[in-house]
């Protein structure tokens, strides 16, 4: 009986032990089939968020590239540059210390930040200024000055194939004052594609486009990363509907074939402020080789431990979520050290940072610590520490404008922009935060406001001058014609008067001669006739030097007046046409008119070689209008130049004085008008002054 007991237990015991085995095997199947499928979905969704991750990164450093072009543009918009740029395209004549200041800037452009070419092109597209006169200009540098004369800022041109050049080209325009711009051509395969082309981890299938939407069924490559010789040329349909996938953020996915017919996982990302999309793929093969060696790594975990598999698949499990966390962090790490920004990690509420490769370099110190908290200025630490523990209190964004002490010593003008990370259950991380360095963009604001300041200065002293000299102008003529009715009214009061004496003295002298003297009476009435010319003329220069009939009968009966005496001595014909009433006009008001009316029939006299001249007076509404015109030989006007004659100088001034306006219209053999106008307003106070 023991012996039949002995061979029993250990049959029901191997019975026992097959049932455990086959439970376990079963067991050990269905752990590690759920674990391959776990596994399986981790590595997709990884490969998946890793190519994601690239694809904002280099969207980022494209849109960062973007950035960075635009503002070396504004720099130099607001540099003494554009003061050059205007005075070439304002003059048709461009100087040589002009050209050469701007062919001097634009020579450091191409040598400090490798611009292809350099072109100042006027708003009708021919190139005035050019960096290099053997580089080919590109056709296409017409329509984008003519757009930039419309334009108000700096602005990027999209890529374009240049037909003269046969290559793509990119253009940064500075517009100049609705003059024209300053273009500087920029080559993608310099700049751009090498953003493109690169990828911060091992693949040898990844790869990177460039393209824009075409219309609604084309899309267009901008780059020639694997399709050679292709840069703007390859069009192909659009991918079909793309539904955005949560875990990529702003980018979406996309399976399908490449253009080599290959399966390919690809991940398209819109390039922020710019109409391109950034695709990157890679091809599912590479995707799914962990996969397949995942699959041979069980099958032979199954086939030689078994039962053992269970705490070898526990193990393993251990081991790859922690590879793969590792992994993530040097991915995450790699693409932050290899981007130039400087970046900082901050955790929680402790002052505990992480920095990039490029920022640790900036302050001199490793990556972990206190960040850059402790290098701030000792006059900005306290205001900026408050500023963050502030935002770090209320979990928001931070941004600030500080003096950042960099590894030699110096202190450098940085911005720093954070925003707070949150975890998938909204709980706040710490922050993550980029800084830029801006020292050089203050101290060109600090320039650029002390030469305003300087122009300011020199402008005020300009003005005072030219008020000296316009109040100085004033008082001259003012004395001159003090100084005309002085000698007017001696020549009417003295000379007149002992004139008419003599006159008189001389007829009483002929009445009384002897009449055996026959030729005495025909003597005297010759020197009495001679007396009365002397008068008249003496009585026309007093009328010329100051005319009494403007203070007693008006300025329309004074000119009436003058134009027919003018007529007279000159034997032009004046037609007067006076419309409104003038009585109203301050005295000196209507003795500048009536000095413009002189001056302007003395030049009719003089060069206009004509028969007749129309002086027209109007008074309408507050504006007073005096024109004065003929139909002589006329005369050629340049407006860059001021007028060569004292008679056309003597009007400008005197109508500058009456706070009036003087335009002057003459072409050869087609006469000379000239038109003053005078605001009511304006008149009168001229007159009380």
């Amino acid at each position: 009986m023991f012996s039949r007991q002995e061979t029993y237990f250990p049959a029901r015991h191997g019975r026992i032990l097959i049932a455990s085995l086959i439970v376990g095997s079963l067991a050990m199947v269905a752990v590690l089939g759920r674990y391959y499928a776990r596994q399986r979905d981790a590595i997709r969704a990884a490969a998946t968020q890793e190519l994601a991750a690239i694809a904002r990164v280099k969207a980022s450093q494209i849109a960062n590239w973007r950035s960075e072009r635009l503002g070396d543009g504004r720099v130099q918009a607001a540099s003494g540059t554009m003061r050059i740029a205007r005075r070439i395209l304002s003059s048709p004549a461009t100087s040589a210390a002009d050209w050469a200041d701007l062919l001097a800037v634009m020579s450091s452009l191409s040598q400090q930040f490798l611009y292809t070419g350099a072109a100042l092109v006027d708003r009708d597209g021919k190139v005035r200024v050019q960096f290099a006169p053997d580089h080919p200009v590109p056709f296409h540098l017409r329509e984008l000055a003519r757009a930039a004369a419309q334009a108000d800022d700096v602005t990027l041109e999209d890529l374009y194939l240049d037909a003269d050049l046969g290559r793509p080209l990119m253009a940064l325009t500075i517009p100049v004052h609705g003059l024209g711009a300053l273009i500087l051509e920029i080559d993608p395969a310099r700049f751009l594609y090498p953003y493109i082309a690169s990828w911060p981890v091992p693949s040898a299938t990844a790869e990177s486009f460039l393209g824009r939407q075409e219309g609604n069924n084309q899309y267009l490559y901008l780059s020639d990363q694997g399709l050679r010789r292709t840069a703007l040329v390859v069009r192909q349909p659009s991918p079909p509907v793309i539904v955005p996938d949560p875990l990529l953020g702003t980018g979406v996915l996309w399976r399908g074939l490449d253009y080599r017919g290959m399966p390919v996982l690809v991940v398209v990302q819109l390039v922020p402020d710019s109409g391109w999309f950034l695709d990157v793929k890679i091809d599912t093969a590479e995707v799914e080789a962990p996969v397949r060696r995942l699959s041979l790594e069980m099958a032979l975990i199954m086939g030689l431990l078994g039962l053992t598999s269970v705490a070898g698949v526990g193990l393993i499990w251990r081991d790859r979520q922690v590879r793969m966390h590792q992994h993530q962090e040097a991915l995450l790490q790699a693409v932050a050290d290899d981007t130039p920004a400087y970046l900082w990690i901050s955790f929680g509420a402790e002052a505990n940072y992480i920095l990039n490769k490029p920022l640790a370099r900036f302050v001199g110190h490793g990556p972990r610590g206190e960040g850059w908290i402790a290098d701030l200025h000792p006059d900005d630490a306290e205001r900026v520490g408050v500023h963050f523990r502030e935002c770090l209190a209320e979990r928001r964004e931070f941004f600030d404008e500080f003096r950042l002490r960099r590894f030699d010593g110096e202190y450098r003008w940085v911005v720093d922009q954070a925003v707070p990370r949150l975890s998938a259950q909204k709980d706040f991380l710490g922050y993550a935060g980029a800084i830029l360095d801006i020292t050089e963009r203050r101290q060109a604001e600090e320039q650029l406001r002390e030469a305003n300041t300087a122009l300011a200065a020199e402008l005020a002293e300009r003005t005072r001058n030219e008020q000296e000299i316009h109040s100085l102008s004033a008082r001259l003529m003012n004395a001159q014609e003090e100084e005309r009715a002085r000698v007017a009214r001696e020549l009417h009061d003295d000379l007149s008067q002992q004139i008419a004496a003599l006159s008189i003295a001389m007829g009483n002298l002929k009445r009384h001669a002897p009449h055996q003297e026959a030729d005495v009476p025909e003597q005297s009435g010759r020197f009495q006739q001679k007396l009365v010319q002397l008068a008249e003329t003496v009585r026309r220069i007093s009328h010329q030097l100051h005319p009494a009939v403007l203070e007693h009968a008006g300025l329309v009966s004074a000119l009436r007046a003058y134009c027919d005496e003018f007529g007279e001595l000159t034997g032009i014909q004046v037609a007067l046409r006076a419309e409104g009433s003038f009585d109203h006009l301050p005295p000196l008001v209507a003795l500048g008119l009536y000095r413009i009316v002189q001056e302007a029939l003395q030049n009719v006299a003089k060069h206009a070689q004509v028969k007749d001249a129309e002086v027209d007076l109007e008074y309408v509404e507050g504006m007073l209008s005096l024109t004065i015109a003929d139909q002589g030989v006329g005369m050629e006007l340049h407006p860059e130049q001021p007028p060569a004659g004292l008679g056309l100088i003597s009007i400008k001034e005197r109508a500058r004085l009456l706070n009036g306006v003087v335009a002057i219209q003459s072409k050869p053999n087609q006469g000379t008008t000239i038109t003053v106008k005078l605001i009511q307003g304006m008149s009168q106070t001229v007159g009380a002054t």
